[in-house]
């Protein structure tokens, strides 16, 4: 009996498998090029919101509505003008793990296809991350594994491409130096370092890691290889897994999520009064840093900017106001500055 109730506080200490989500497509515009975005509902209400509020954030620098019925009328114009076409998929949704990619087109000075994955936690709502799911051993191995095979089948296509024809061909000929240029710029270490596996996608049949296209813009007609993918399978990913990591993706024990705010949203207050939320970005590699925070009542996007460095985040959000914030397990805690004016900022899970 003690075991038995042992293995259930463990379950639910370390998030027991959750039943499957339920996704549900909401709607902006009519017809076929209607825009479709997902709104996902669990039966924890907390965990629901955690996960709809990263996308709606990340996808829109918006606040996800309260509701499902209030659909997407919070989304500026802009943010249509920016994304003409939008669509998603799910790629994994068995109670431990929800994955989802969203794709369509976005608009600056040109209009450009992209697809973007998103994992999370289903019991959590965590958005899962590389760090998050592989030992650094393991990150390592991929990243090498990754950009050995995109280096191969640019060696491959280079190959090819000059083995067609003896005759002079421009268009052949710039293509060889497309790939060229792009092997030796993507062997650099720096890149390497800077791109490490590139963007992580999970579906029931393992992980696939996707790296950009060799061609700008202005050189993508010219480019026939596009992005550059490697998948890896349960099997294969196996020994580069955390404790967590295994949990979640091969069902394997239970084991406690990292205690990290990054790639996370996180909800708090400003002077015990203030209710806030903030969307952490990913740490880049250089130390630098980036969040987008809302004070709940007005529901508008602040972009902050700055550092991590020695255990402390410093987000500037204009010459005279920034966030100075220390990491307390999963949340942050520290200060908002204005001028003379500090107010204790508390933010968890």
């Amino acid at each position: 009996m003690r075991r038995i109730l042992a293995t259930l506080l463990l379950a639910c200490a370390f998030g027991a498998q959750a039943a499957p989500a339920v996704v549900q497509g909401l709607v902006h515009g009519t017809g076929p090029e209607a825009q479709r975005f997902p709104w996902v509902r669990t039966d924890d209400a907390k965990v629901a919101d955690r996960i709809n509020q990263f996308l709606f954030i990340d996808t829109f620098e918006a606040m996800a509505p309260a509701r499902a019925a209030e659909g997407l009328r919070g989304v500026d114009a802009q943010n249509w003008k920016r994304m003409p076409n939008l669509g998603y998929a799910v790629l994994r949704n068995d109670g431990r793990v929800l994955s989802l990619r969203l794709e369509g087109e976005g608009c600056g000075a040109y209009c450009e296809e992209f697809s973007v994955g998103h994992a999370f936690d289903a019991a959590t709502g965590r958005h899962l991350s590389p760090g998050d799911l592989f030992t650094a051993e393991g990150l390592a191995d991929i990243a090498r594994k990754v950009h050995a095979n995109n280096a191969a089948r640019l060696r491959k296509e280079i190959a090819a491409l000059g083995s067609k024809a003896r005759s002079k061909d421009e268009e052949r000929e710039d293509k060889i130096e497309l790939y060229t240029e792009c092997l030796t710029s993507r062997q650099d270490p720096d890149y390497q370092k800077i791109e490490t596996m590139g963007r992580m996608e999970i579906d029931a049949k393992g992980v696939l890691f996707t790296q950009g296209r060799c061609s700008n813009h202005a050189m993508r007609a010219l480019d026939d290889l596009d992005v550059f993918s490697t998948r890896f399978t349960p099997a294969q990913l196996g020994p580069w897994l955390t404790a967590y990591g295994r949990a979640l993706l091969l069902g394997e024990g239970a084991a406690p999520a990292p205690a990290s705010p990054f790639d996370q949203v996180l909800h708090g207050t400003i002077d015990a009064r203030l209710p806030v939320t903030l969307r952490l970005e990913p740490l880049r590699s250089d130390g630098s840093a980036a969040a987008t925070y809302f004070y709940d009542r007005y529901r508008q996007a602040i972009s902050v900017f700055g550092k991590y460095q020695d255990g402390a985040l410093l987000l500037e959000e204009s010459s005279d106001t920034r966030l100075r914030l220390t990491p307390d397990g999963a949340g942050l805690r520290g200060e908002w500055i204005s001028g003379q004016k500090r107010l204790p900022l508390v933010l968890a899970p």
